[in-house]
């Protein structure tokens, strides 16, 4: 049975492969749980735009985070952006997205790349989702289940689809009360059901 695909750029070897990674990742840690946040790789590539549009140094940039209340930054020190570059802090994914937002409403990354990174960041969550839905099935049996690649597929459309739903109804539940929110998704050209 093909599973249901989503309006998504990711066919399901795409998917197979994402979810796959994210599990072989899991296991290199050596962590009973899985953890689902953003990784490095995409922290460095929203960063180092934001340093190279904006011209800020890390410390400069965390005083600005700290100062607007992102979650995640207490200290103006330099510090905490380092861990989160390290990966010796994970930032989670409502963070890493509100980030993505805020460059590009501060303009410091191009609307090209902040649609990049969205997509990067919601095919990657997906497959942290369902690799973890994944491990967390093979801790609660005896013996490792049969998992097939149209299983796994079917899962990371699954919650891919959730959390596009999600997106969609938490930006409608803003456009109704928030007029610069409605003001920029209109111009980012991203449309939503209501």
């Amino acid at each position: 049975m093909q599973p249901h695909i989503p309006d998504a750029d990711v066919d399901p070897d795409e998917a197979f492969q994402l979810v796959f990674r994210e599990l072989k990742r899991h296991e290199e840690t050596g962590r009973r749980n899985f953890v689902v946040r953003a990784p490095v790789d995409l922290l460095e590539y929203l960063f180092s735009a934001i340093f190279r549009k904006s011209g800020m140094s890390r410390v400069a940039l965390e005083r600005l985070l700290t100062e607007l209340g992102i979650y995640g930054f207490k200290d103006a020190d330099g510090r905490i952006l380092r861990r989160y570059l390290s990966g010796h802090t994970r930032m989670a994914w409502s963070t890493y997205q509100r980030l993505m937002l805020w460059a590009l409403t501060n303009g410091w990354i191009s609307m090209w790349a902040f649609r990049d990174l969205a997509f990067r960041s919601y095919e990657r969550e997906a497959a942290q989702l369902c690799a973890r839905k994944i491990v967390n099935t093979l801790k609660r049996r005896t013996t490792l289940p049969d998992l097939n690649k149209e299983q796994v597929v079917a899962c990371f459309y699954e919650i891919l689809l959730l959390k596009q739903r999600a997106r969609e109804q938490a930006v409608a539940t803003r456009l109704r009360t928030d007029a610069e929110t409605r003001e920029l998704v209109s111009s980012i050209g991203f449309g939503f059901s209501e």
